[in-house]
């Protein structure tokens, strides 16, 4: 992928990159911890964006790449749009609510909370090189889009508040665009879909 990227885009810059992985293997207790499907879930949710990230940051902007213009964008008929882009590269991985150490009361999900809570370091840790290697051409963050209604949640429909896609995407579109490149300004964090953070 990341050798056909360089040869279609030979001199631009990844300007915004989502990578969404996620599988859940459900262990409501302990007696119930697979090693195979807590591998599984680390392959998928942790190690699968770790080398998303290791072939995707040689296309981040450095400290010297000039900015991204912020106009306004087009869609298909080259209709302008409402949305305009950061002048910096944003690098997201999806993450979950349930990787938070800090939020989880419930328990169970070992493999599922453990393997996204990966995600909040790995976050953390990119952020920290991109601070470094693109100072404000480029910053990660983490996002949590709600319980979206998918063949993923299907077990759980009726039984909570849902977000169609669509929704959900719009408004993780609408966080990212809102993330400010400057050292307080949210970058190595994790974002719901409101916009409020989900601590580590």
């Amino acid at each position: 992928m990341a050798s056909h990227l360089h040869q279609m885009y030979p001199k631009t810059p990844l300007r915004l990159a989502l990578t969404l992985p996620g599988i859940l293997h459900v262990e409501k207790s302990p007696s119930q911890i697979d090693a195979a499907s807590f591998m599984h879930s680390f392959q998928v949710n942790t190690l699968g964006p770790m080398l998303l990230m290791k072939h995707l940051a040689p296309f981040l902007p450095t400290k010297s790449t000039r900015p991204f213009p912020t106009l306004p964008q087009s869609d298909d008929n080259n209709n302008s749009t409402s949305l305009s882009l950061p002048a910096y590269s944003i690098y997201a991985t999806l993450a979950a609510r349930v990787g938070s150490i800090t939020d989880n009361a419930s328990g169970g999900w070992y493999s599922y909370r453990a393997s996204k809570a990966a995600v909040f370091q790995l976050t953390k840790t990119f952020d920290l090189y991109l601070r470094a290697q693109s100072r404000d051409r480029a910053l990660a963050v983490a996002l949590h889009p709600g319980t979206v209604r998918t063949d993923f949640t299907r077990e759980y429909w009726g039984t909570r508040e849902m977000l169609e896609p669509q929704d959900a995407a719009e408004r993780l579109l609408d966080v990212l665009i809102g993330v400010s490149a400057d050292f307080e300004g949210g970058r190595g964090r994790c974002w719901d879909w409101k916009g409020v953070e989900v601590c580590p």
